[in-house]
């Protein structure tokens, strides 16, 4: 069954934070609501406060820094871009009134609101804009997020030193108005400055004596919220931001986030009323089974992929054996047995819901599948390779953040390849803040990871395995990777939509062809929420917004 993102596909582009994965190793101690609230000082919030549950810890509250899921949704709520994305897929205005394009579609001018302040009641200027874009842009801050900015003219050369920060056309001509250069036109820019990527900091905080995101006491945004207590591994409050262009839309007081490890302690503290809400991977197998009919369960599409990186960094870990370990699962089965959620298999990687230009159908139902699920095929490849039933093949280290929902899919896989490839894996598992660093530093052959796009492009997924971009992660490389590489270049320069479609289909069959990350399923998300709480949403990267809800 195809799902198709049936309001955000009448929207032209959809963009917000981006949604990667995290865990790290050491054994977790299960929390709940009760224990998370008594973490730290005592709340100063009264009125109505909305109480969230979220699986772990933020990777990061500075939104420069932010290439994560578990921040985005703090973060998301904590700052406003030029734009943000309502919960219809569409855009509104947020720090900007107005704004125009030159002809050539290269040269955006904004015109920021009147009025506009931090949250500490000091004014937001254009020049905030431009310290903070170069920011991210800059070698010295090495941040993950920066390569969105590469749209920029000159981002991309000042970040890999190549150029200065002078040379990047971002300007604050006066205190509302913005000036910004792209490289090529981009359809979708727009979409892109509701990103965390594109918010705002203050300079003198974040360049303070004291480590800004660390204390409610020193933390500054410009959001419909604001922290006011942090915290670590128990609980983060926000409070209403009165300082918020929109604070009067906004109906809570303020929204506690408590961490709450396990599905079933957070089930356990919805039903015993410790938490109004929570969603994603603490909707799992019993709150499906008891509330599925249930008006208090939401469930929304995104526009991601849960996949694999398969380090192609290791001699062994070839084409023909990545090959066969993509071909040698069941996908339906792991979705159905292993994915409370139970989301659609992913044969490919470009996720239902990103348009094909000029037809009617969008890019994955366009395109079809690209991988076959044959393991008498990929016993072949093995073979092929040199390894006869897996004969000769070293263990395969299979690392994944330490969930339960992720424990029980790599069980699931672990069993499928002994029992069809005869391939022995070896599954760790590890803690948010630490399996970054396992991924980064290559410590894998199989590891978990995932992606949500910004915008209704096939761009938005695509370029995630451009050599820029895996350097760090699978480590793929060779000609395949650079003829790659040369695609997404080529359509970012191109107007013509229809080449544009062509060269991505071309780019995700050789993506697909020589498998250096290996897709599993298409990502969904769910709500699980009070009925005396309305107004929660999540866009299409799965962020809740809590600027547009109301406790009664």
């Amino acid at each position: 069954m195809k799902k198709k993102l049936s309001v955000l596909l009448c929207a032209a582009m959809v963009a917000t934070s981006l949604a990667g994965c995290g865990g790290s190793s050491g054994a977790k101690t299960e929390t709940t609501a009760a224990e998370a609230s008594q973490g730290g000082q005592e709340s100063a919030t009264e009125g109505k406060i909305l109480t969230y549950a979220i699986s772990g810890e933020p990777e990061t509250l500075d939104p420069t820094m932010n290439n994560y899921s578990n921040s985005s949704i703090l973060l998301q709520n904590l700052f406003s871009g030029l734009f943000q994305l309502e919960a219809d897929g569409t855009l509104t205005n947020a720090m900007c009134d107005s704004y125009t394009v030159s002809d050539d579609g290269l040269v955006y001018t904004f015109t920021l609101k009147d009025g506009l302040k931090w949250s500490d009641g000091s004014d937001l200027t254009a020049a905030d804009f431009e310290y903070t874009w170069k920011r991210t842009l800059s070698p010295e801050l090495a941040s993950p997020a920066a390569w969105e900015l590469f749209y920029i003219k000159g981002g991309e050369e000042y970040n890999k030193g190549e150029g200065s920060a002078d040379d990047v056309a971002v300007k604050a001509v006066d205190a509302k108005t913005l000036e910004v250069t792209l490289n090529n036109p981009t359809p979708y820019f727009l979409y892109l400055t509701a990103a965390s990527n594109f918010f705002p900091v203050k300079k003198d905080v974040v360049e303070g004596e004291q480590v800004w995101t660390k204390s409610g006491d020193t933390y500054v945004c410009n959001g419909a919220f604001v922290i006011s207590e942090i915290n670590p591994q128990s609980s983060y409050v926000m409070v209403k931001n009165p300082y918020y262009f929109a604070a009067d839309s906004v109906k809570l007081d303020g929204v506690k986030m408590v961490i709450i490890e396990s599905a079933e302690a957070a089930l356990s503290a919805y039903n015993s009323g410790e938490i109004d809400a929570m969603g994603d991977s603490l909707v799992a197998t019993q709150a499906l089974q008891q509330y599925g009919d249930s008006d208090e369960l939401h469930r929304f599409d995104k526009i991601g992929t849960r996949y694999y990186d398969l380090n192609c960094e290791n001699e062994y870990m070839t084409p023909e054996v990545r090959r066969a370990l993509a071909m040698g699962l069941d996908r339906k089965t792991i979705c159905e047995a292993a994915v409370p959620s139970k989301p659609q298999p992913a044969l490919a990687f470009v996720p239902h819901g990103i348009p094909y230009e000029g037809k009617t159908d969008d890019f994955r139902t366009v395109v079809g599948d690209l991988i076959s699920e044959d393991k008498e095929a990929a016993k072949q490849l093995l073979a092929d390779a040199g390894y006869p039933n897996g004969e000769g093949l070293p263990t395969l280290k299979f690392i994944i953040t330490n969930t339960q929902e992720n424990k029980d899919v790599a069980q699931v896989m672990q069993a499928m390849w002994k029992e069809n490839l005869g391939v022995q894996v070896e599954i760790v598992t590890f803690e948010s803040k630490v399996y970054w660093d396992e991924l980064y530093a290559g410590n894998f052959d199989i590891a978990f990871d995932g992606w949500t796009g910004d915008y209704l492009d096939p761009d938005t997924n695509l370029n995630c395995f451009t050599q820029d971009r895996t350097y760090n992660q699978n480590r793929w490389n060779g000609e395949k990777a650079l003829r790659y590489d040369s695609l997404i270049k080529e359509c970012r320069s191109l107007a013509d939509n229809n080449k544009r479609m062509e060269l991505f289909t071309e780019a995700e069959k050789l993506l697909m062809d020589d498998m250096p990350i290996l897709p599993l399923y298409y990502l969904n998300a769910s709500l699980l929420v009070k009925p005396n709480v309305t107004g929660m949403t999540k866009n299409a990267n799965g962020h809740t917004l809590f600027r547009g809800a109301d406790k009664t």
